[in-house]
């Protein structure tokens, strides 16, 4: 059995967690591991959604 769950959200709300993301990475109050991980999960779902 996996533990790998499909989520699906709309370009819009893909577009709020990327956001999110965004602060998160500029976010100064943050470890910077935790700013380096929220990097790393930006650009990879921003290679892996399609544009609108």
């Amino acid at each position: 059995m996996s533990d790998k769950q499909t989520f699906t959200l709309s370009i819009d709300e893909w577009q709020v967690v990327l956001d999110a993301l965004s602060n998160t990475i500029f976010n100064e109050d943050l470890t910077e591991d935790a700013r380096k991980k929220a990097k790393e999960l930006f650009v990879k779902l921003q290679k892996e959604l399609p544009r609108k």
